[in-house]
């Protein structure tokens, strides 16, 4: 359910994006830990993308490069302004804009599905009153797009 807000922060905050929360489960055959992601909730949110520092870099945030498992992986890096403190247990994915059309997809793959990112840090921002005003957050793009297989 999407959080009430005020006109001020509604119109800042004019993004939606779908929470999963991590469900480990245990195999009684063998003992294996199996995790699974399950939606918990939409929430209303404002996402930029991380730029690269320096003055005179262009780039759209995204990195390349073979991972500790020597595959091919690509880092993208987004911060997120919410309404609720995000946990590092959670995913986000599904990030739309107030028109329902998705931002992030993976367009190579076969019916470009949501890009799946997962939370790195999140913490309050206060007003000049010392009341939270909303929360900053940062995701970065999961290796393994699957929920499946993560």
């Amino acid at each position: 359910m999407l959080n009430n807000l005020n006109s001020f922060v509604g119109s800042i905050m004019n993004m939606t994006a779908d929470i999963y929360i991590q469900q480990n489960t245990q195999d009684p055959s063998n003992g294996a830990i199996t995790r699974s992601w399950l939606y918990s909730d939409t929430i209303q949110c404002k996402i930029e993308p991380i730029k690269a520092r320096g003055a005179s870099t262009k780039t759209d945030s995204k990195t390349f490069g073979v991972g500790s498992d020597q595959n091919y992986n690509e880092k993208f890096q987004l911060k997120i302004y919410a309404t609720q403190l995000l946990s590092k247990r959670w995913r986000i994915q599904n990030i739309k804009t107030n028109r329902g059309i998705s931002v992030f997809v993976e367009i190579d793959r076969i019916g470009t599905p949501d890009t799946i990112f997962e939370v790195v840090a999140s913490h309050a921002v206060l007003d000049p009153f010392g009341a939270v005003a909303y929360y900053d957050g940062t995701l970065i793009r999961t290796e393994l797009q699957d929920d499946s297989q993560a």
